[in-house]
């Protein structure tokens, strides 16, 4: 009796042994599956079969080769034979596995041989680093690709100055030391002052929705002036303030001496040109007093010819006022005027032709302090745009709305609207809503000077646009 005693003990705790494995080994979250000396598949449970798409029974009978990449089949070869043929107990490797829908998975393999009457087996362990993998894949070609191009990668520690950059950032600053690190004052310092100055006051602002967007002037460690365009955003938004700054540095010199080039030719062209149109403006002056003598054609083709010279001299005042807001020579003359009276002066040139009918309405009767001629011109060009765009619907309305502070002048259309796609781009020099079509006259510059005199005037400039609905051109301006 003594003797069955232990017998029977071993037998339970055997069996309770195994009934602890079955459990694992069915119902862990790690992909696993027991493989004889063919590396033929006896067993899988139900995180394999989830991890390649495949029901057990597809599964089941099957060799590990048929689902493993051709790049990494040697390394099952290496597996099955440290295992089955030098006696390895244990053995890891990284693999490629092929799923159902042919995507990849890639997998940390541990296979552990054990003995079950009188053959060897291998219980093995798949880990899914897939993500991972891709994760490290996308940074490299991430990286690839900023070491191709202009682009120049770094992030700012707000707290302890502190830069991490690229190896394109240190190409941009020719910087020669080894070290991948610099700091904020190293990066202010390669500014021109003035700039510097703008940068830093741009980064003591920052805030959890504030994105840095700065184009400056550097001096490089060995001399050269270059012209960057910096960009960032807080990355790390954790706490109370923002603790970091992810952004990129492209050198855009190349793209500011052509605009520099561009501007020297419209400025000399538009001052060539002012002198001859003067004097061709003077001549149709003085047809225009002889037309009662002069035959029905004859003054109808005078009347034509003023009309063209009007918008010839537009033309060149658009190309001589953005000179000026280049070159910073657009100077304001601020008077105190009652806006209303302003309107009904600048629209007369649309009223007496009696082609539109402009309502005007709201706070006509508040007064500002600004330049009365720069608003005049900022209230034209929204009413030209209206009339030039929105030609089928005769109707135009300008309203004023006094706020807390400010006073809102809007200028509506009901014409076909504007592609939302198009409008963070209205506002730029040269832009034009449909260059496409010739049917639009003009260089657009209207809105971009538009714009820059209600800066200048601390006000802001805005658009809504509806498709089939009409637009609303809109700008602010400080109240007395």
């Amino acid at each position: 009796m003594k003797d069955e005693q232990p017998a029977t003990d071993y037998k339970n705790k055997f069996e309770e042994c195994y009934e602890r494995f079955e459990a694992i080994f069915e119902y862990t979250s790690a992909a696993s599956k027991i493989i004889n000396s063919d590396l033929k598949i006896l067993r899988v449970n139900q995180a394999l079969v989830d991890l390649l798409g495949y029901t057990a029974e597809e599964i089941i009978g099957t060799e590990i080769m048929e689902y493993a990449c051709k790049d990494v089949k040697h390394h099952w070869k290496e597996l099955q034979h440290a295992m089955w043929h030098e006696g390895k107990r244990r053995f890891k490797l990284d693999a490629c596995l092929i799923r159902k829908d042919r995507s990849l998975a890639w997998v940390h393999i541990t296979t552990v041989l054990f003995r079950q009457e009188e053959e060897y087996y291998g219980f093995t362990v798949l880990d899914d680093f897939t993500m991972e993998k891709n994760l490290e894949e996308t940074k490299q070609r991430l990286s690839m690709a900023l070491e191709n191009s202009r682009m120049a990668v770094w992030e700012l520690d707000l707290a302890e100055g502190a830069i991490l950059h690229s190896a394109g950032f240190k190409q941009l600053f020719n910087i020669k030391e080894d070290s991948n690190t610099w700091d904020q004052a190293q990066l202010l310092n390669q500014f021109f002052e003035e700039d510097q100055v703008k940068l830093q006051q741009a980064l003591a602002n920052i805030n959890f929705d504030a994105v840095v967007d700065f184009q400056g002037r550097i001096r490089t460690v060995d001399g050269v002036v270059r012209w960057v365009y910096l960009q960032a955003k807080p990355v790390d938004t954790q706490h109370h303030a923002p603790r970091k700054l992810l952004g990129t540095i492209a050198d855009i010199t190349k793209e500011k001496l052509a605009e520099r080039d561009k501007d020297d030719f419209i400025s000399i062209a538009s001052h060539e040109l002012r002198t001859p149109v003067t004097a061709m403006k003077a001549s149709l002056q003085v047809l225009d007093t002889m037309k009662q003598a002069q035959t029905p054609k004859a003054a109808s083709l005078i009347t034509q010819a003023n009309k063209s010279m009007r918008k010839i001299t537009a033309l060149i005042d658009d190309l001589l006022n953005v000179n000026n807001l280049k070159e910073g020579q657009l100077r304001l003359q601020k008077t105190r005027f009652r806006l209303g009276g302003v309107i009904d002066e600048c629209c007369l040139h649309v009223t007496s032709e009696g082609l539109f009918n402009i309502k005007t309405g709201g706070d006509l009767d508040v007064e500002v302090e600004a330049d009365s001629e720069r608003v005049q011109q900022v209230i034209i060009n929204l009413v030209n745009n209206a009339m030039k765009y929105a030609y089928a619907n005769k109707e135009i309305e300008i309203n004023v709305l006094q706020m807390p502070g400010e006073v809102k002048v809007s200028v509506t259309d009901h014409g076909p609207g504007i592609e939302k796609e198009k409008i963070p781009y209205l506002f730029d020099r040269f832009y034009r809503a449909d260059s496409s079509s010739g049917q639009y006259s003009g260089l657009g510059l209207g809105l971009y000077i538009a714009a820059e005199i209600i800066k200048r005037h601390q006000g802001e400039i805005g658009v809504e646009s509806e498709l089939g609905q009409g637009t609303t051109f809109w700008f602010t301006l400080p109240t007395v």
